[in-house]
């Protein structure tokens, strides 16, 4: 197997188990209640639900493609980046029964820059709002987990040696209690939880110093569609609530458009 050169040489205050930290979150059940058999709410389609085992063991697998990834990489394309193995345990581990800020900050740079559906268009700036805005889900669904999903996941180096690494992973838990949106601190709005077990499909993209081995800046993708309609806080599309909801935007439509033919004023 390659070893990096320069792995294991940055942040040197990181914690220094966290090799063990990471097996022992590989080995953790985090889902509190018993799962149902598919989830699906007010969604048109009922979604099978994986087993959280099952989904340990495609966690395992992602972990063992995305070394080979990086081999890949360093061995036959001269590119180290066997580091990126280490700061994937890191930081998924910091996710593994909550959140491990040490480990955070140890993979995530103090100045970087975030969004996630739930900012609503704004930019989640440094470290601590990013802890902040990652608690929130852990306040909503305290036995929340996030798993990996083998062959999703993508890894791409720069000339300069910066990485972008995107994944597709399962998010799975309880929502039992509000779900604060931006700023995510406590007293922010928040959608309600009904304790309906969400098992969503998030996309990740991080951007990757090459120096200090970690994240700069990234976004978070999801639908928030799909996790109201599963919560049932949102009626089905093919409800007459749903119909009647969008033909009411369709008496705004005029006004707004009348709205757009002013001189605009910084937005439009």
């Amino acid at each position: 197997m390659a070893t990096s050169k320069t792995a294991g040489k940055q942040n040197q205050a990181e914690p220094a188990d966290y090799e063990a930290r990471f097996q022992q979150a590989l080995r953790r059940l985090s889902i509190a209640k018993p799962m149902p058999p598919f989830v699906q709410g007010n969604r048109s389609a009922p979604v099978p639900t994986v087993g959280e085992q099952e989904l340990q063991r495609m966690t395992r697998q992602l972990f063992d493609e995305v070394e080979a990834q990086c081999v890949f990489y360093t061995e036959r394309l001269g590119m180290d980046v066997m580091w990126v193995l280490e700061w994937l345990k890191k930081y998924w581990s910091a996710w593994s029964g909550g959140v491990n800020e040490d480990l955070v900050r140890a993979t995530v740079a103090e100045n970087c820059q975030y969004k996630d559906p739930l900012s609503f268009g704004r930019t989640i700036s440094g470290v601590q709002a990013f802890i902040d805005y990652n608690q929130a889900f852990y306040d909503a669904a305290p036995d929340l987990a996030y798993y990996l999903i083998p062959g999703e996941v993508s890894l791409q180096v720069s000339p300069k040696g910066e990485v972008i690494f995107m994944g597709r992973y399962v998010g799975c838990g309880h929502w039992d209690y509000p779900l604060r949106m931006y700023p995510f601190t406590p007293g922010s709005p928040a959608i309600p939880g009904t304790g309906a077990y969400i098992q969503g499909y998030p996309v990740d993209r991080y951007h990757l110093d090459p120096v200090t081995h970690k994240v700069f800046r990234g976004e978070t993708l999801w639908d928030p569609f799909e996790l109201l309609q599963i919560q049932k806080l949102m009626p089905s599309d093919t409800s007459l609530a749903f119909k009647a909801m969008v033909k009411a935007g369709q008496f705004m439509t005029p006004a707004i458009k009348a709205a757009r033919q002013l001189p605009l004023r910084g937005g439009n």
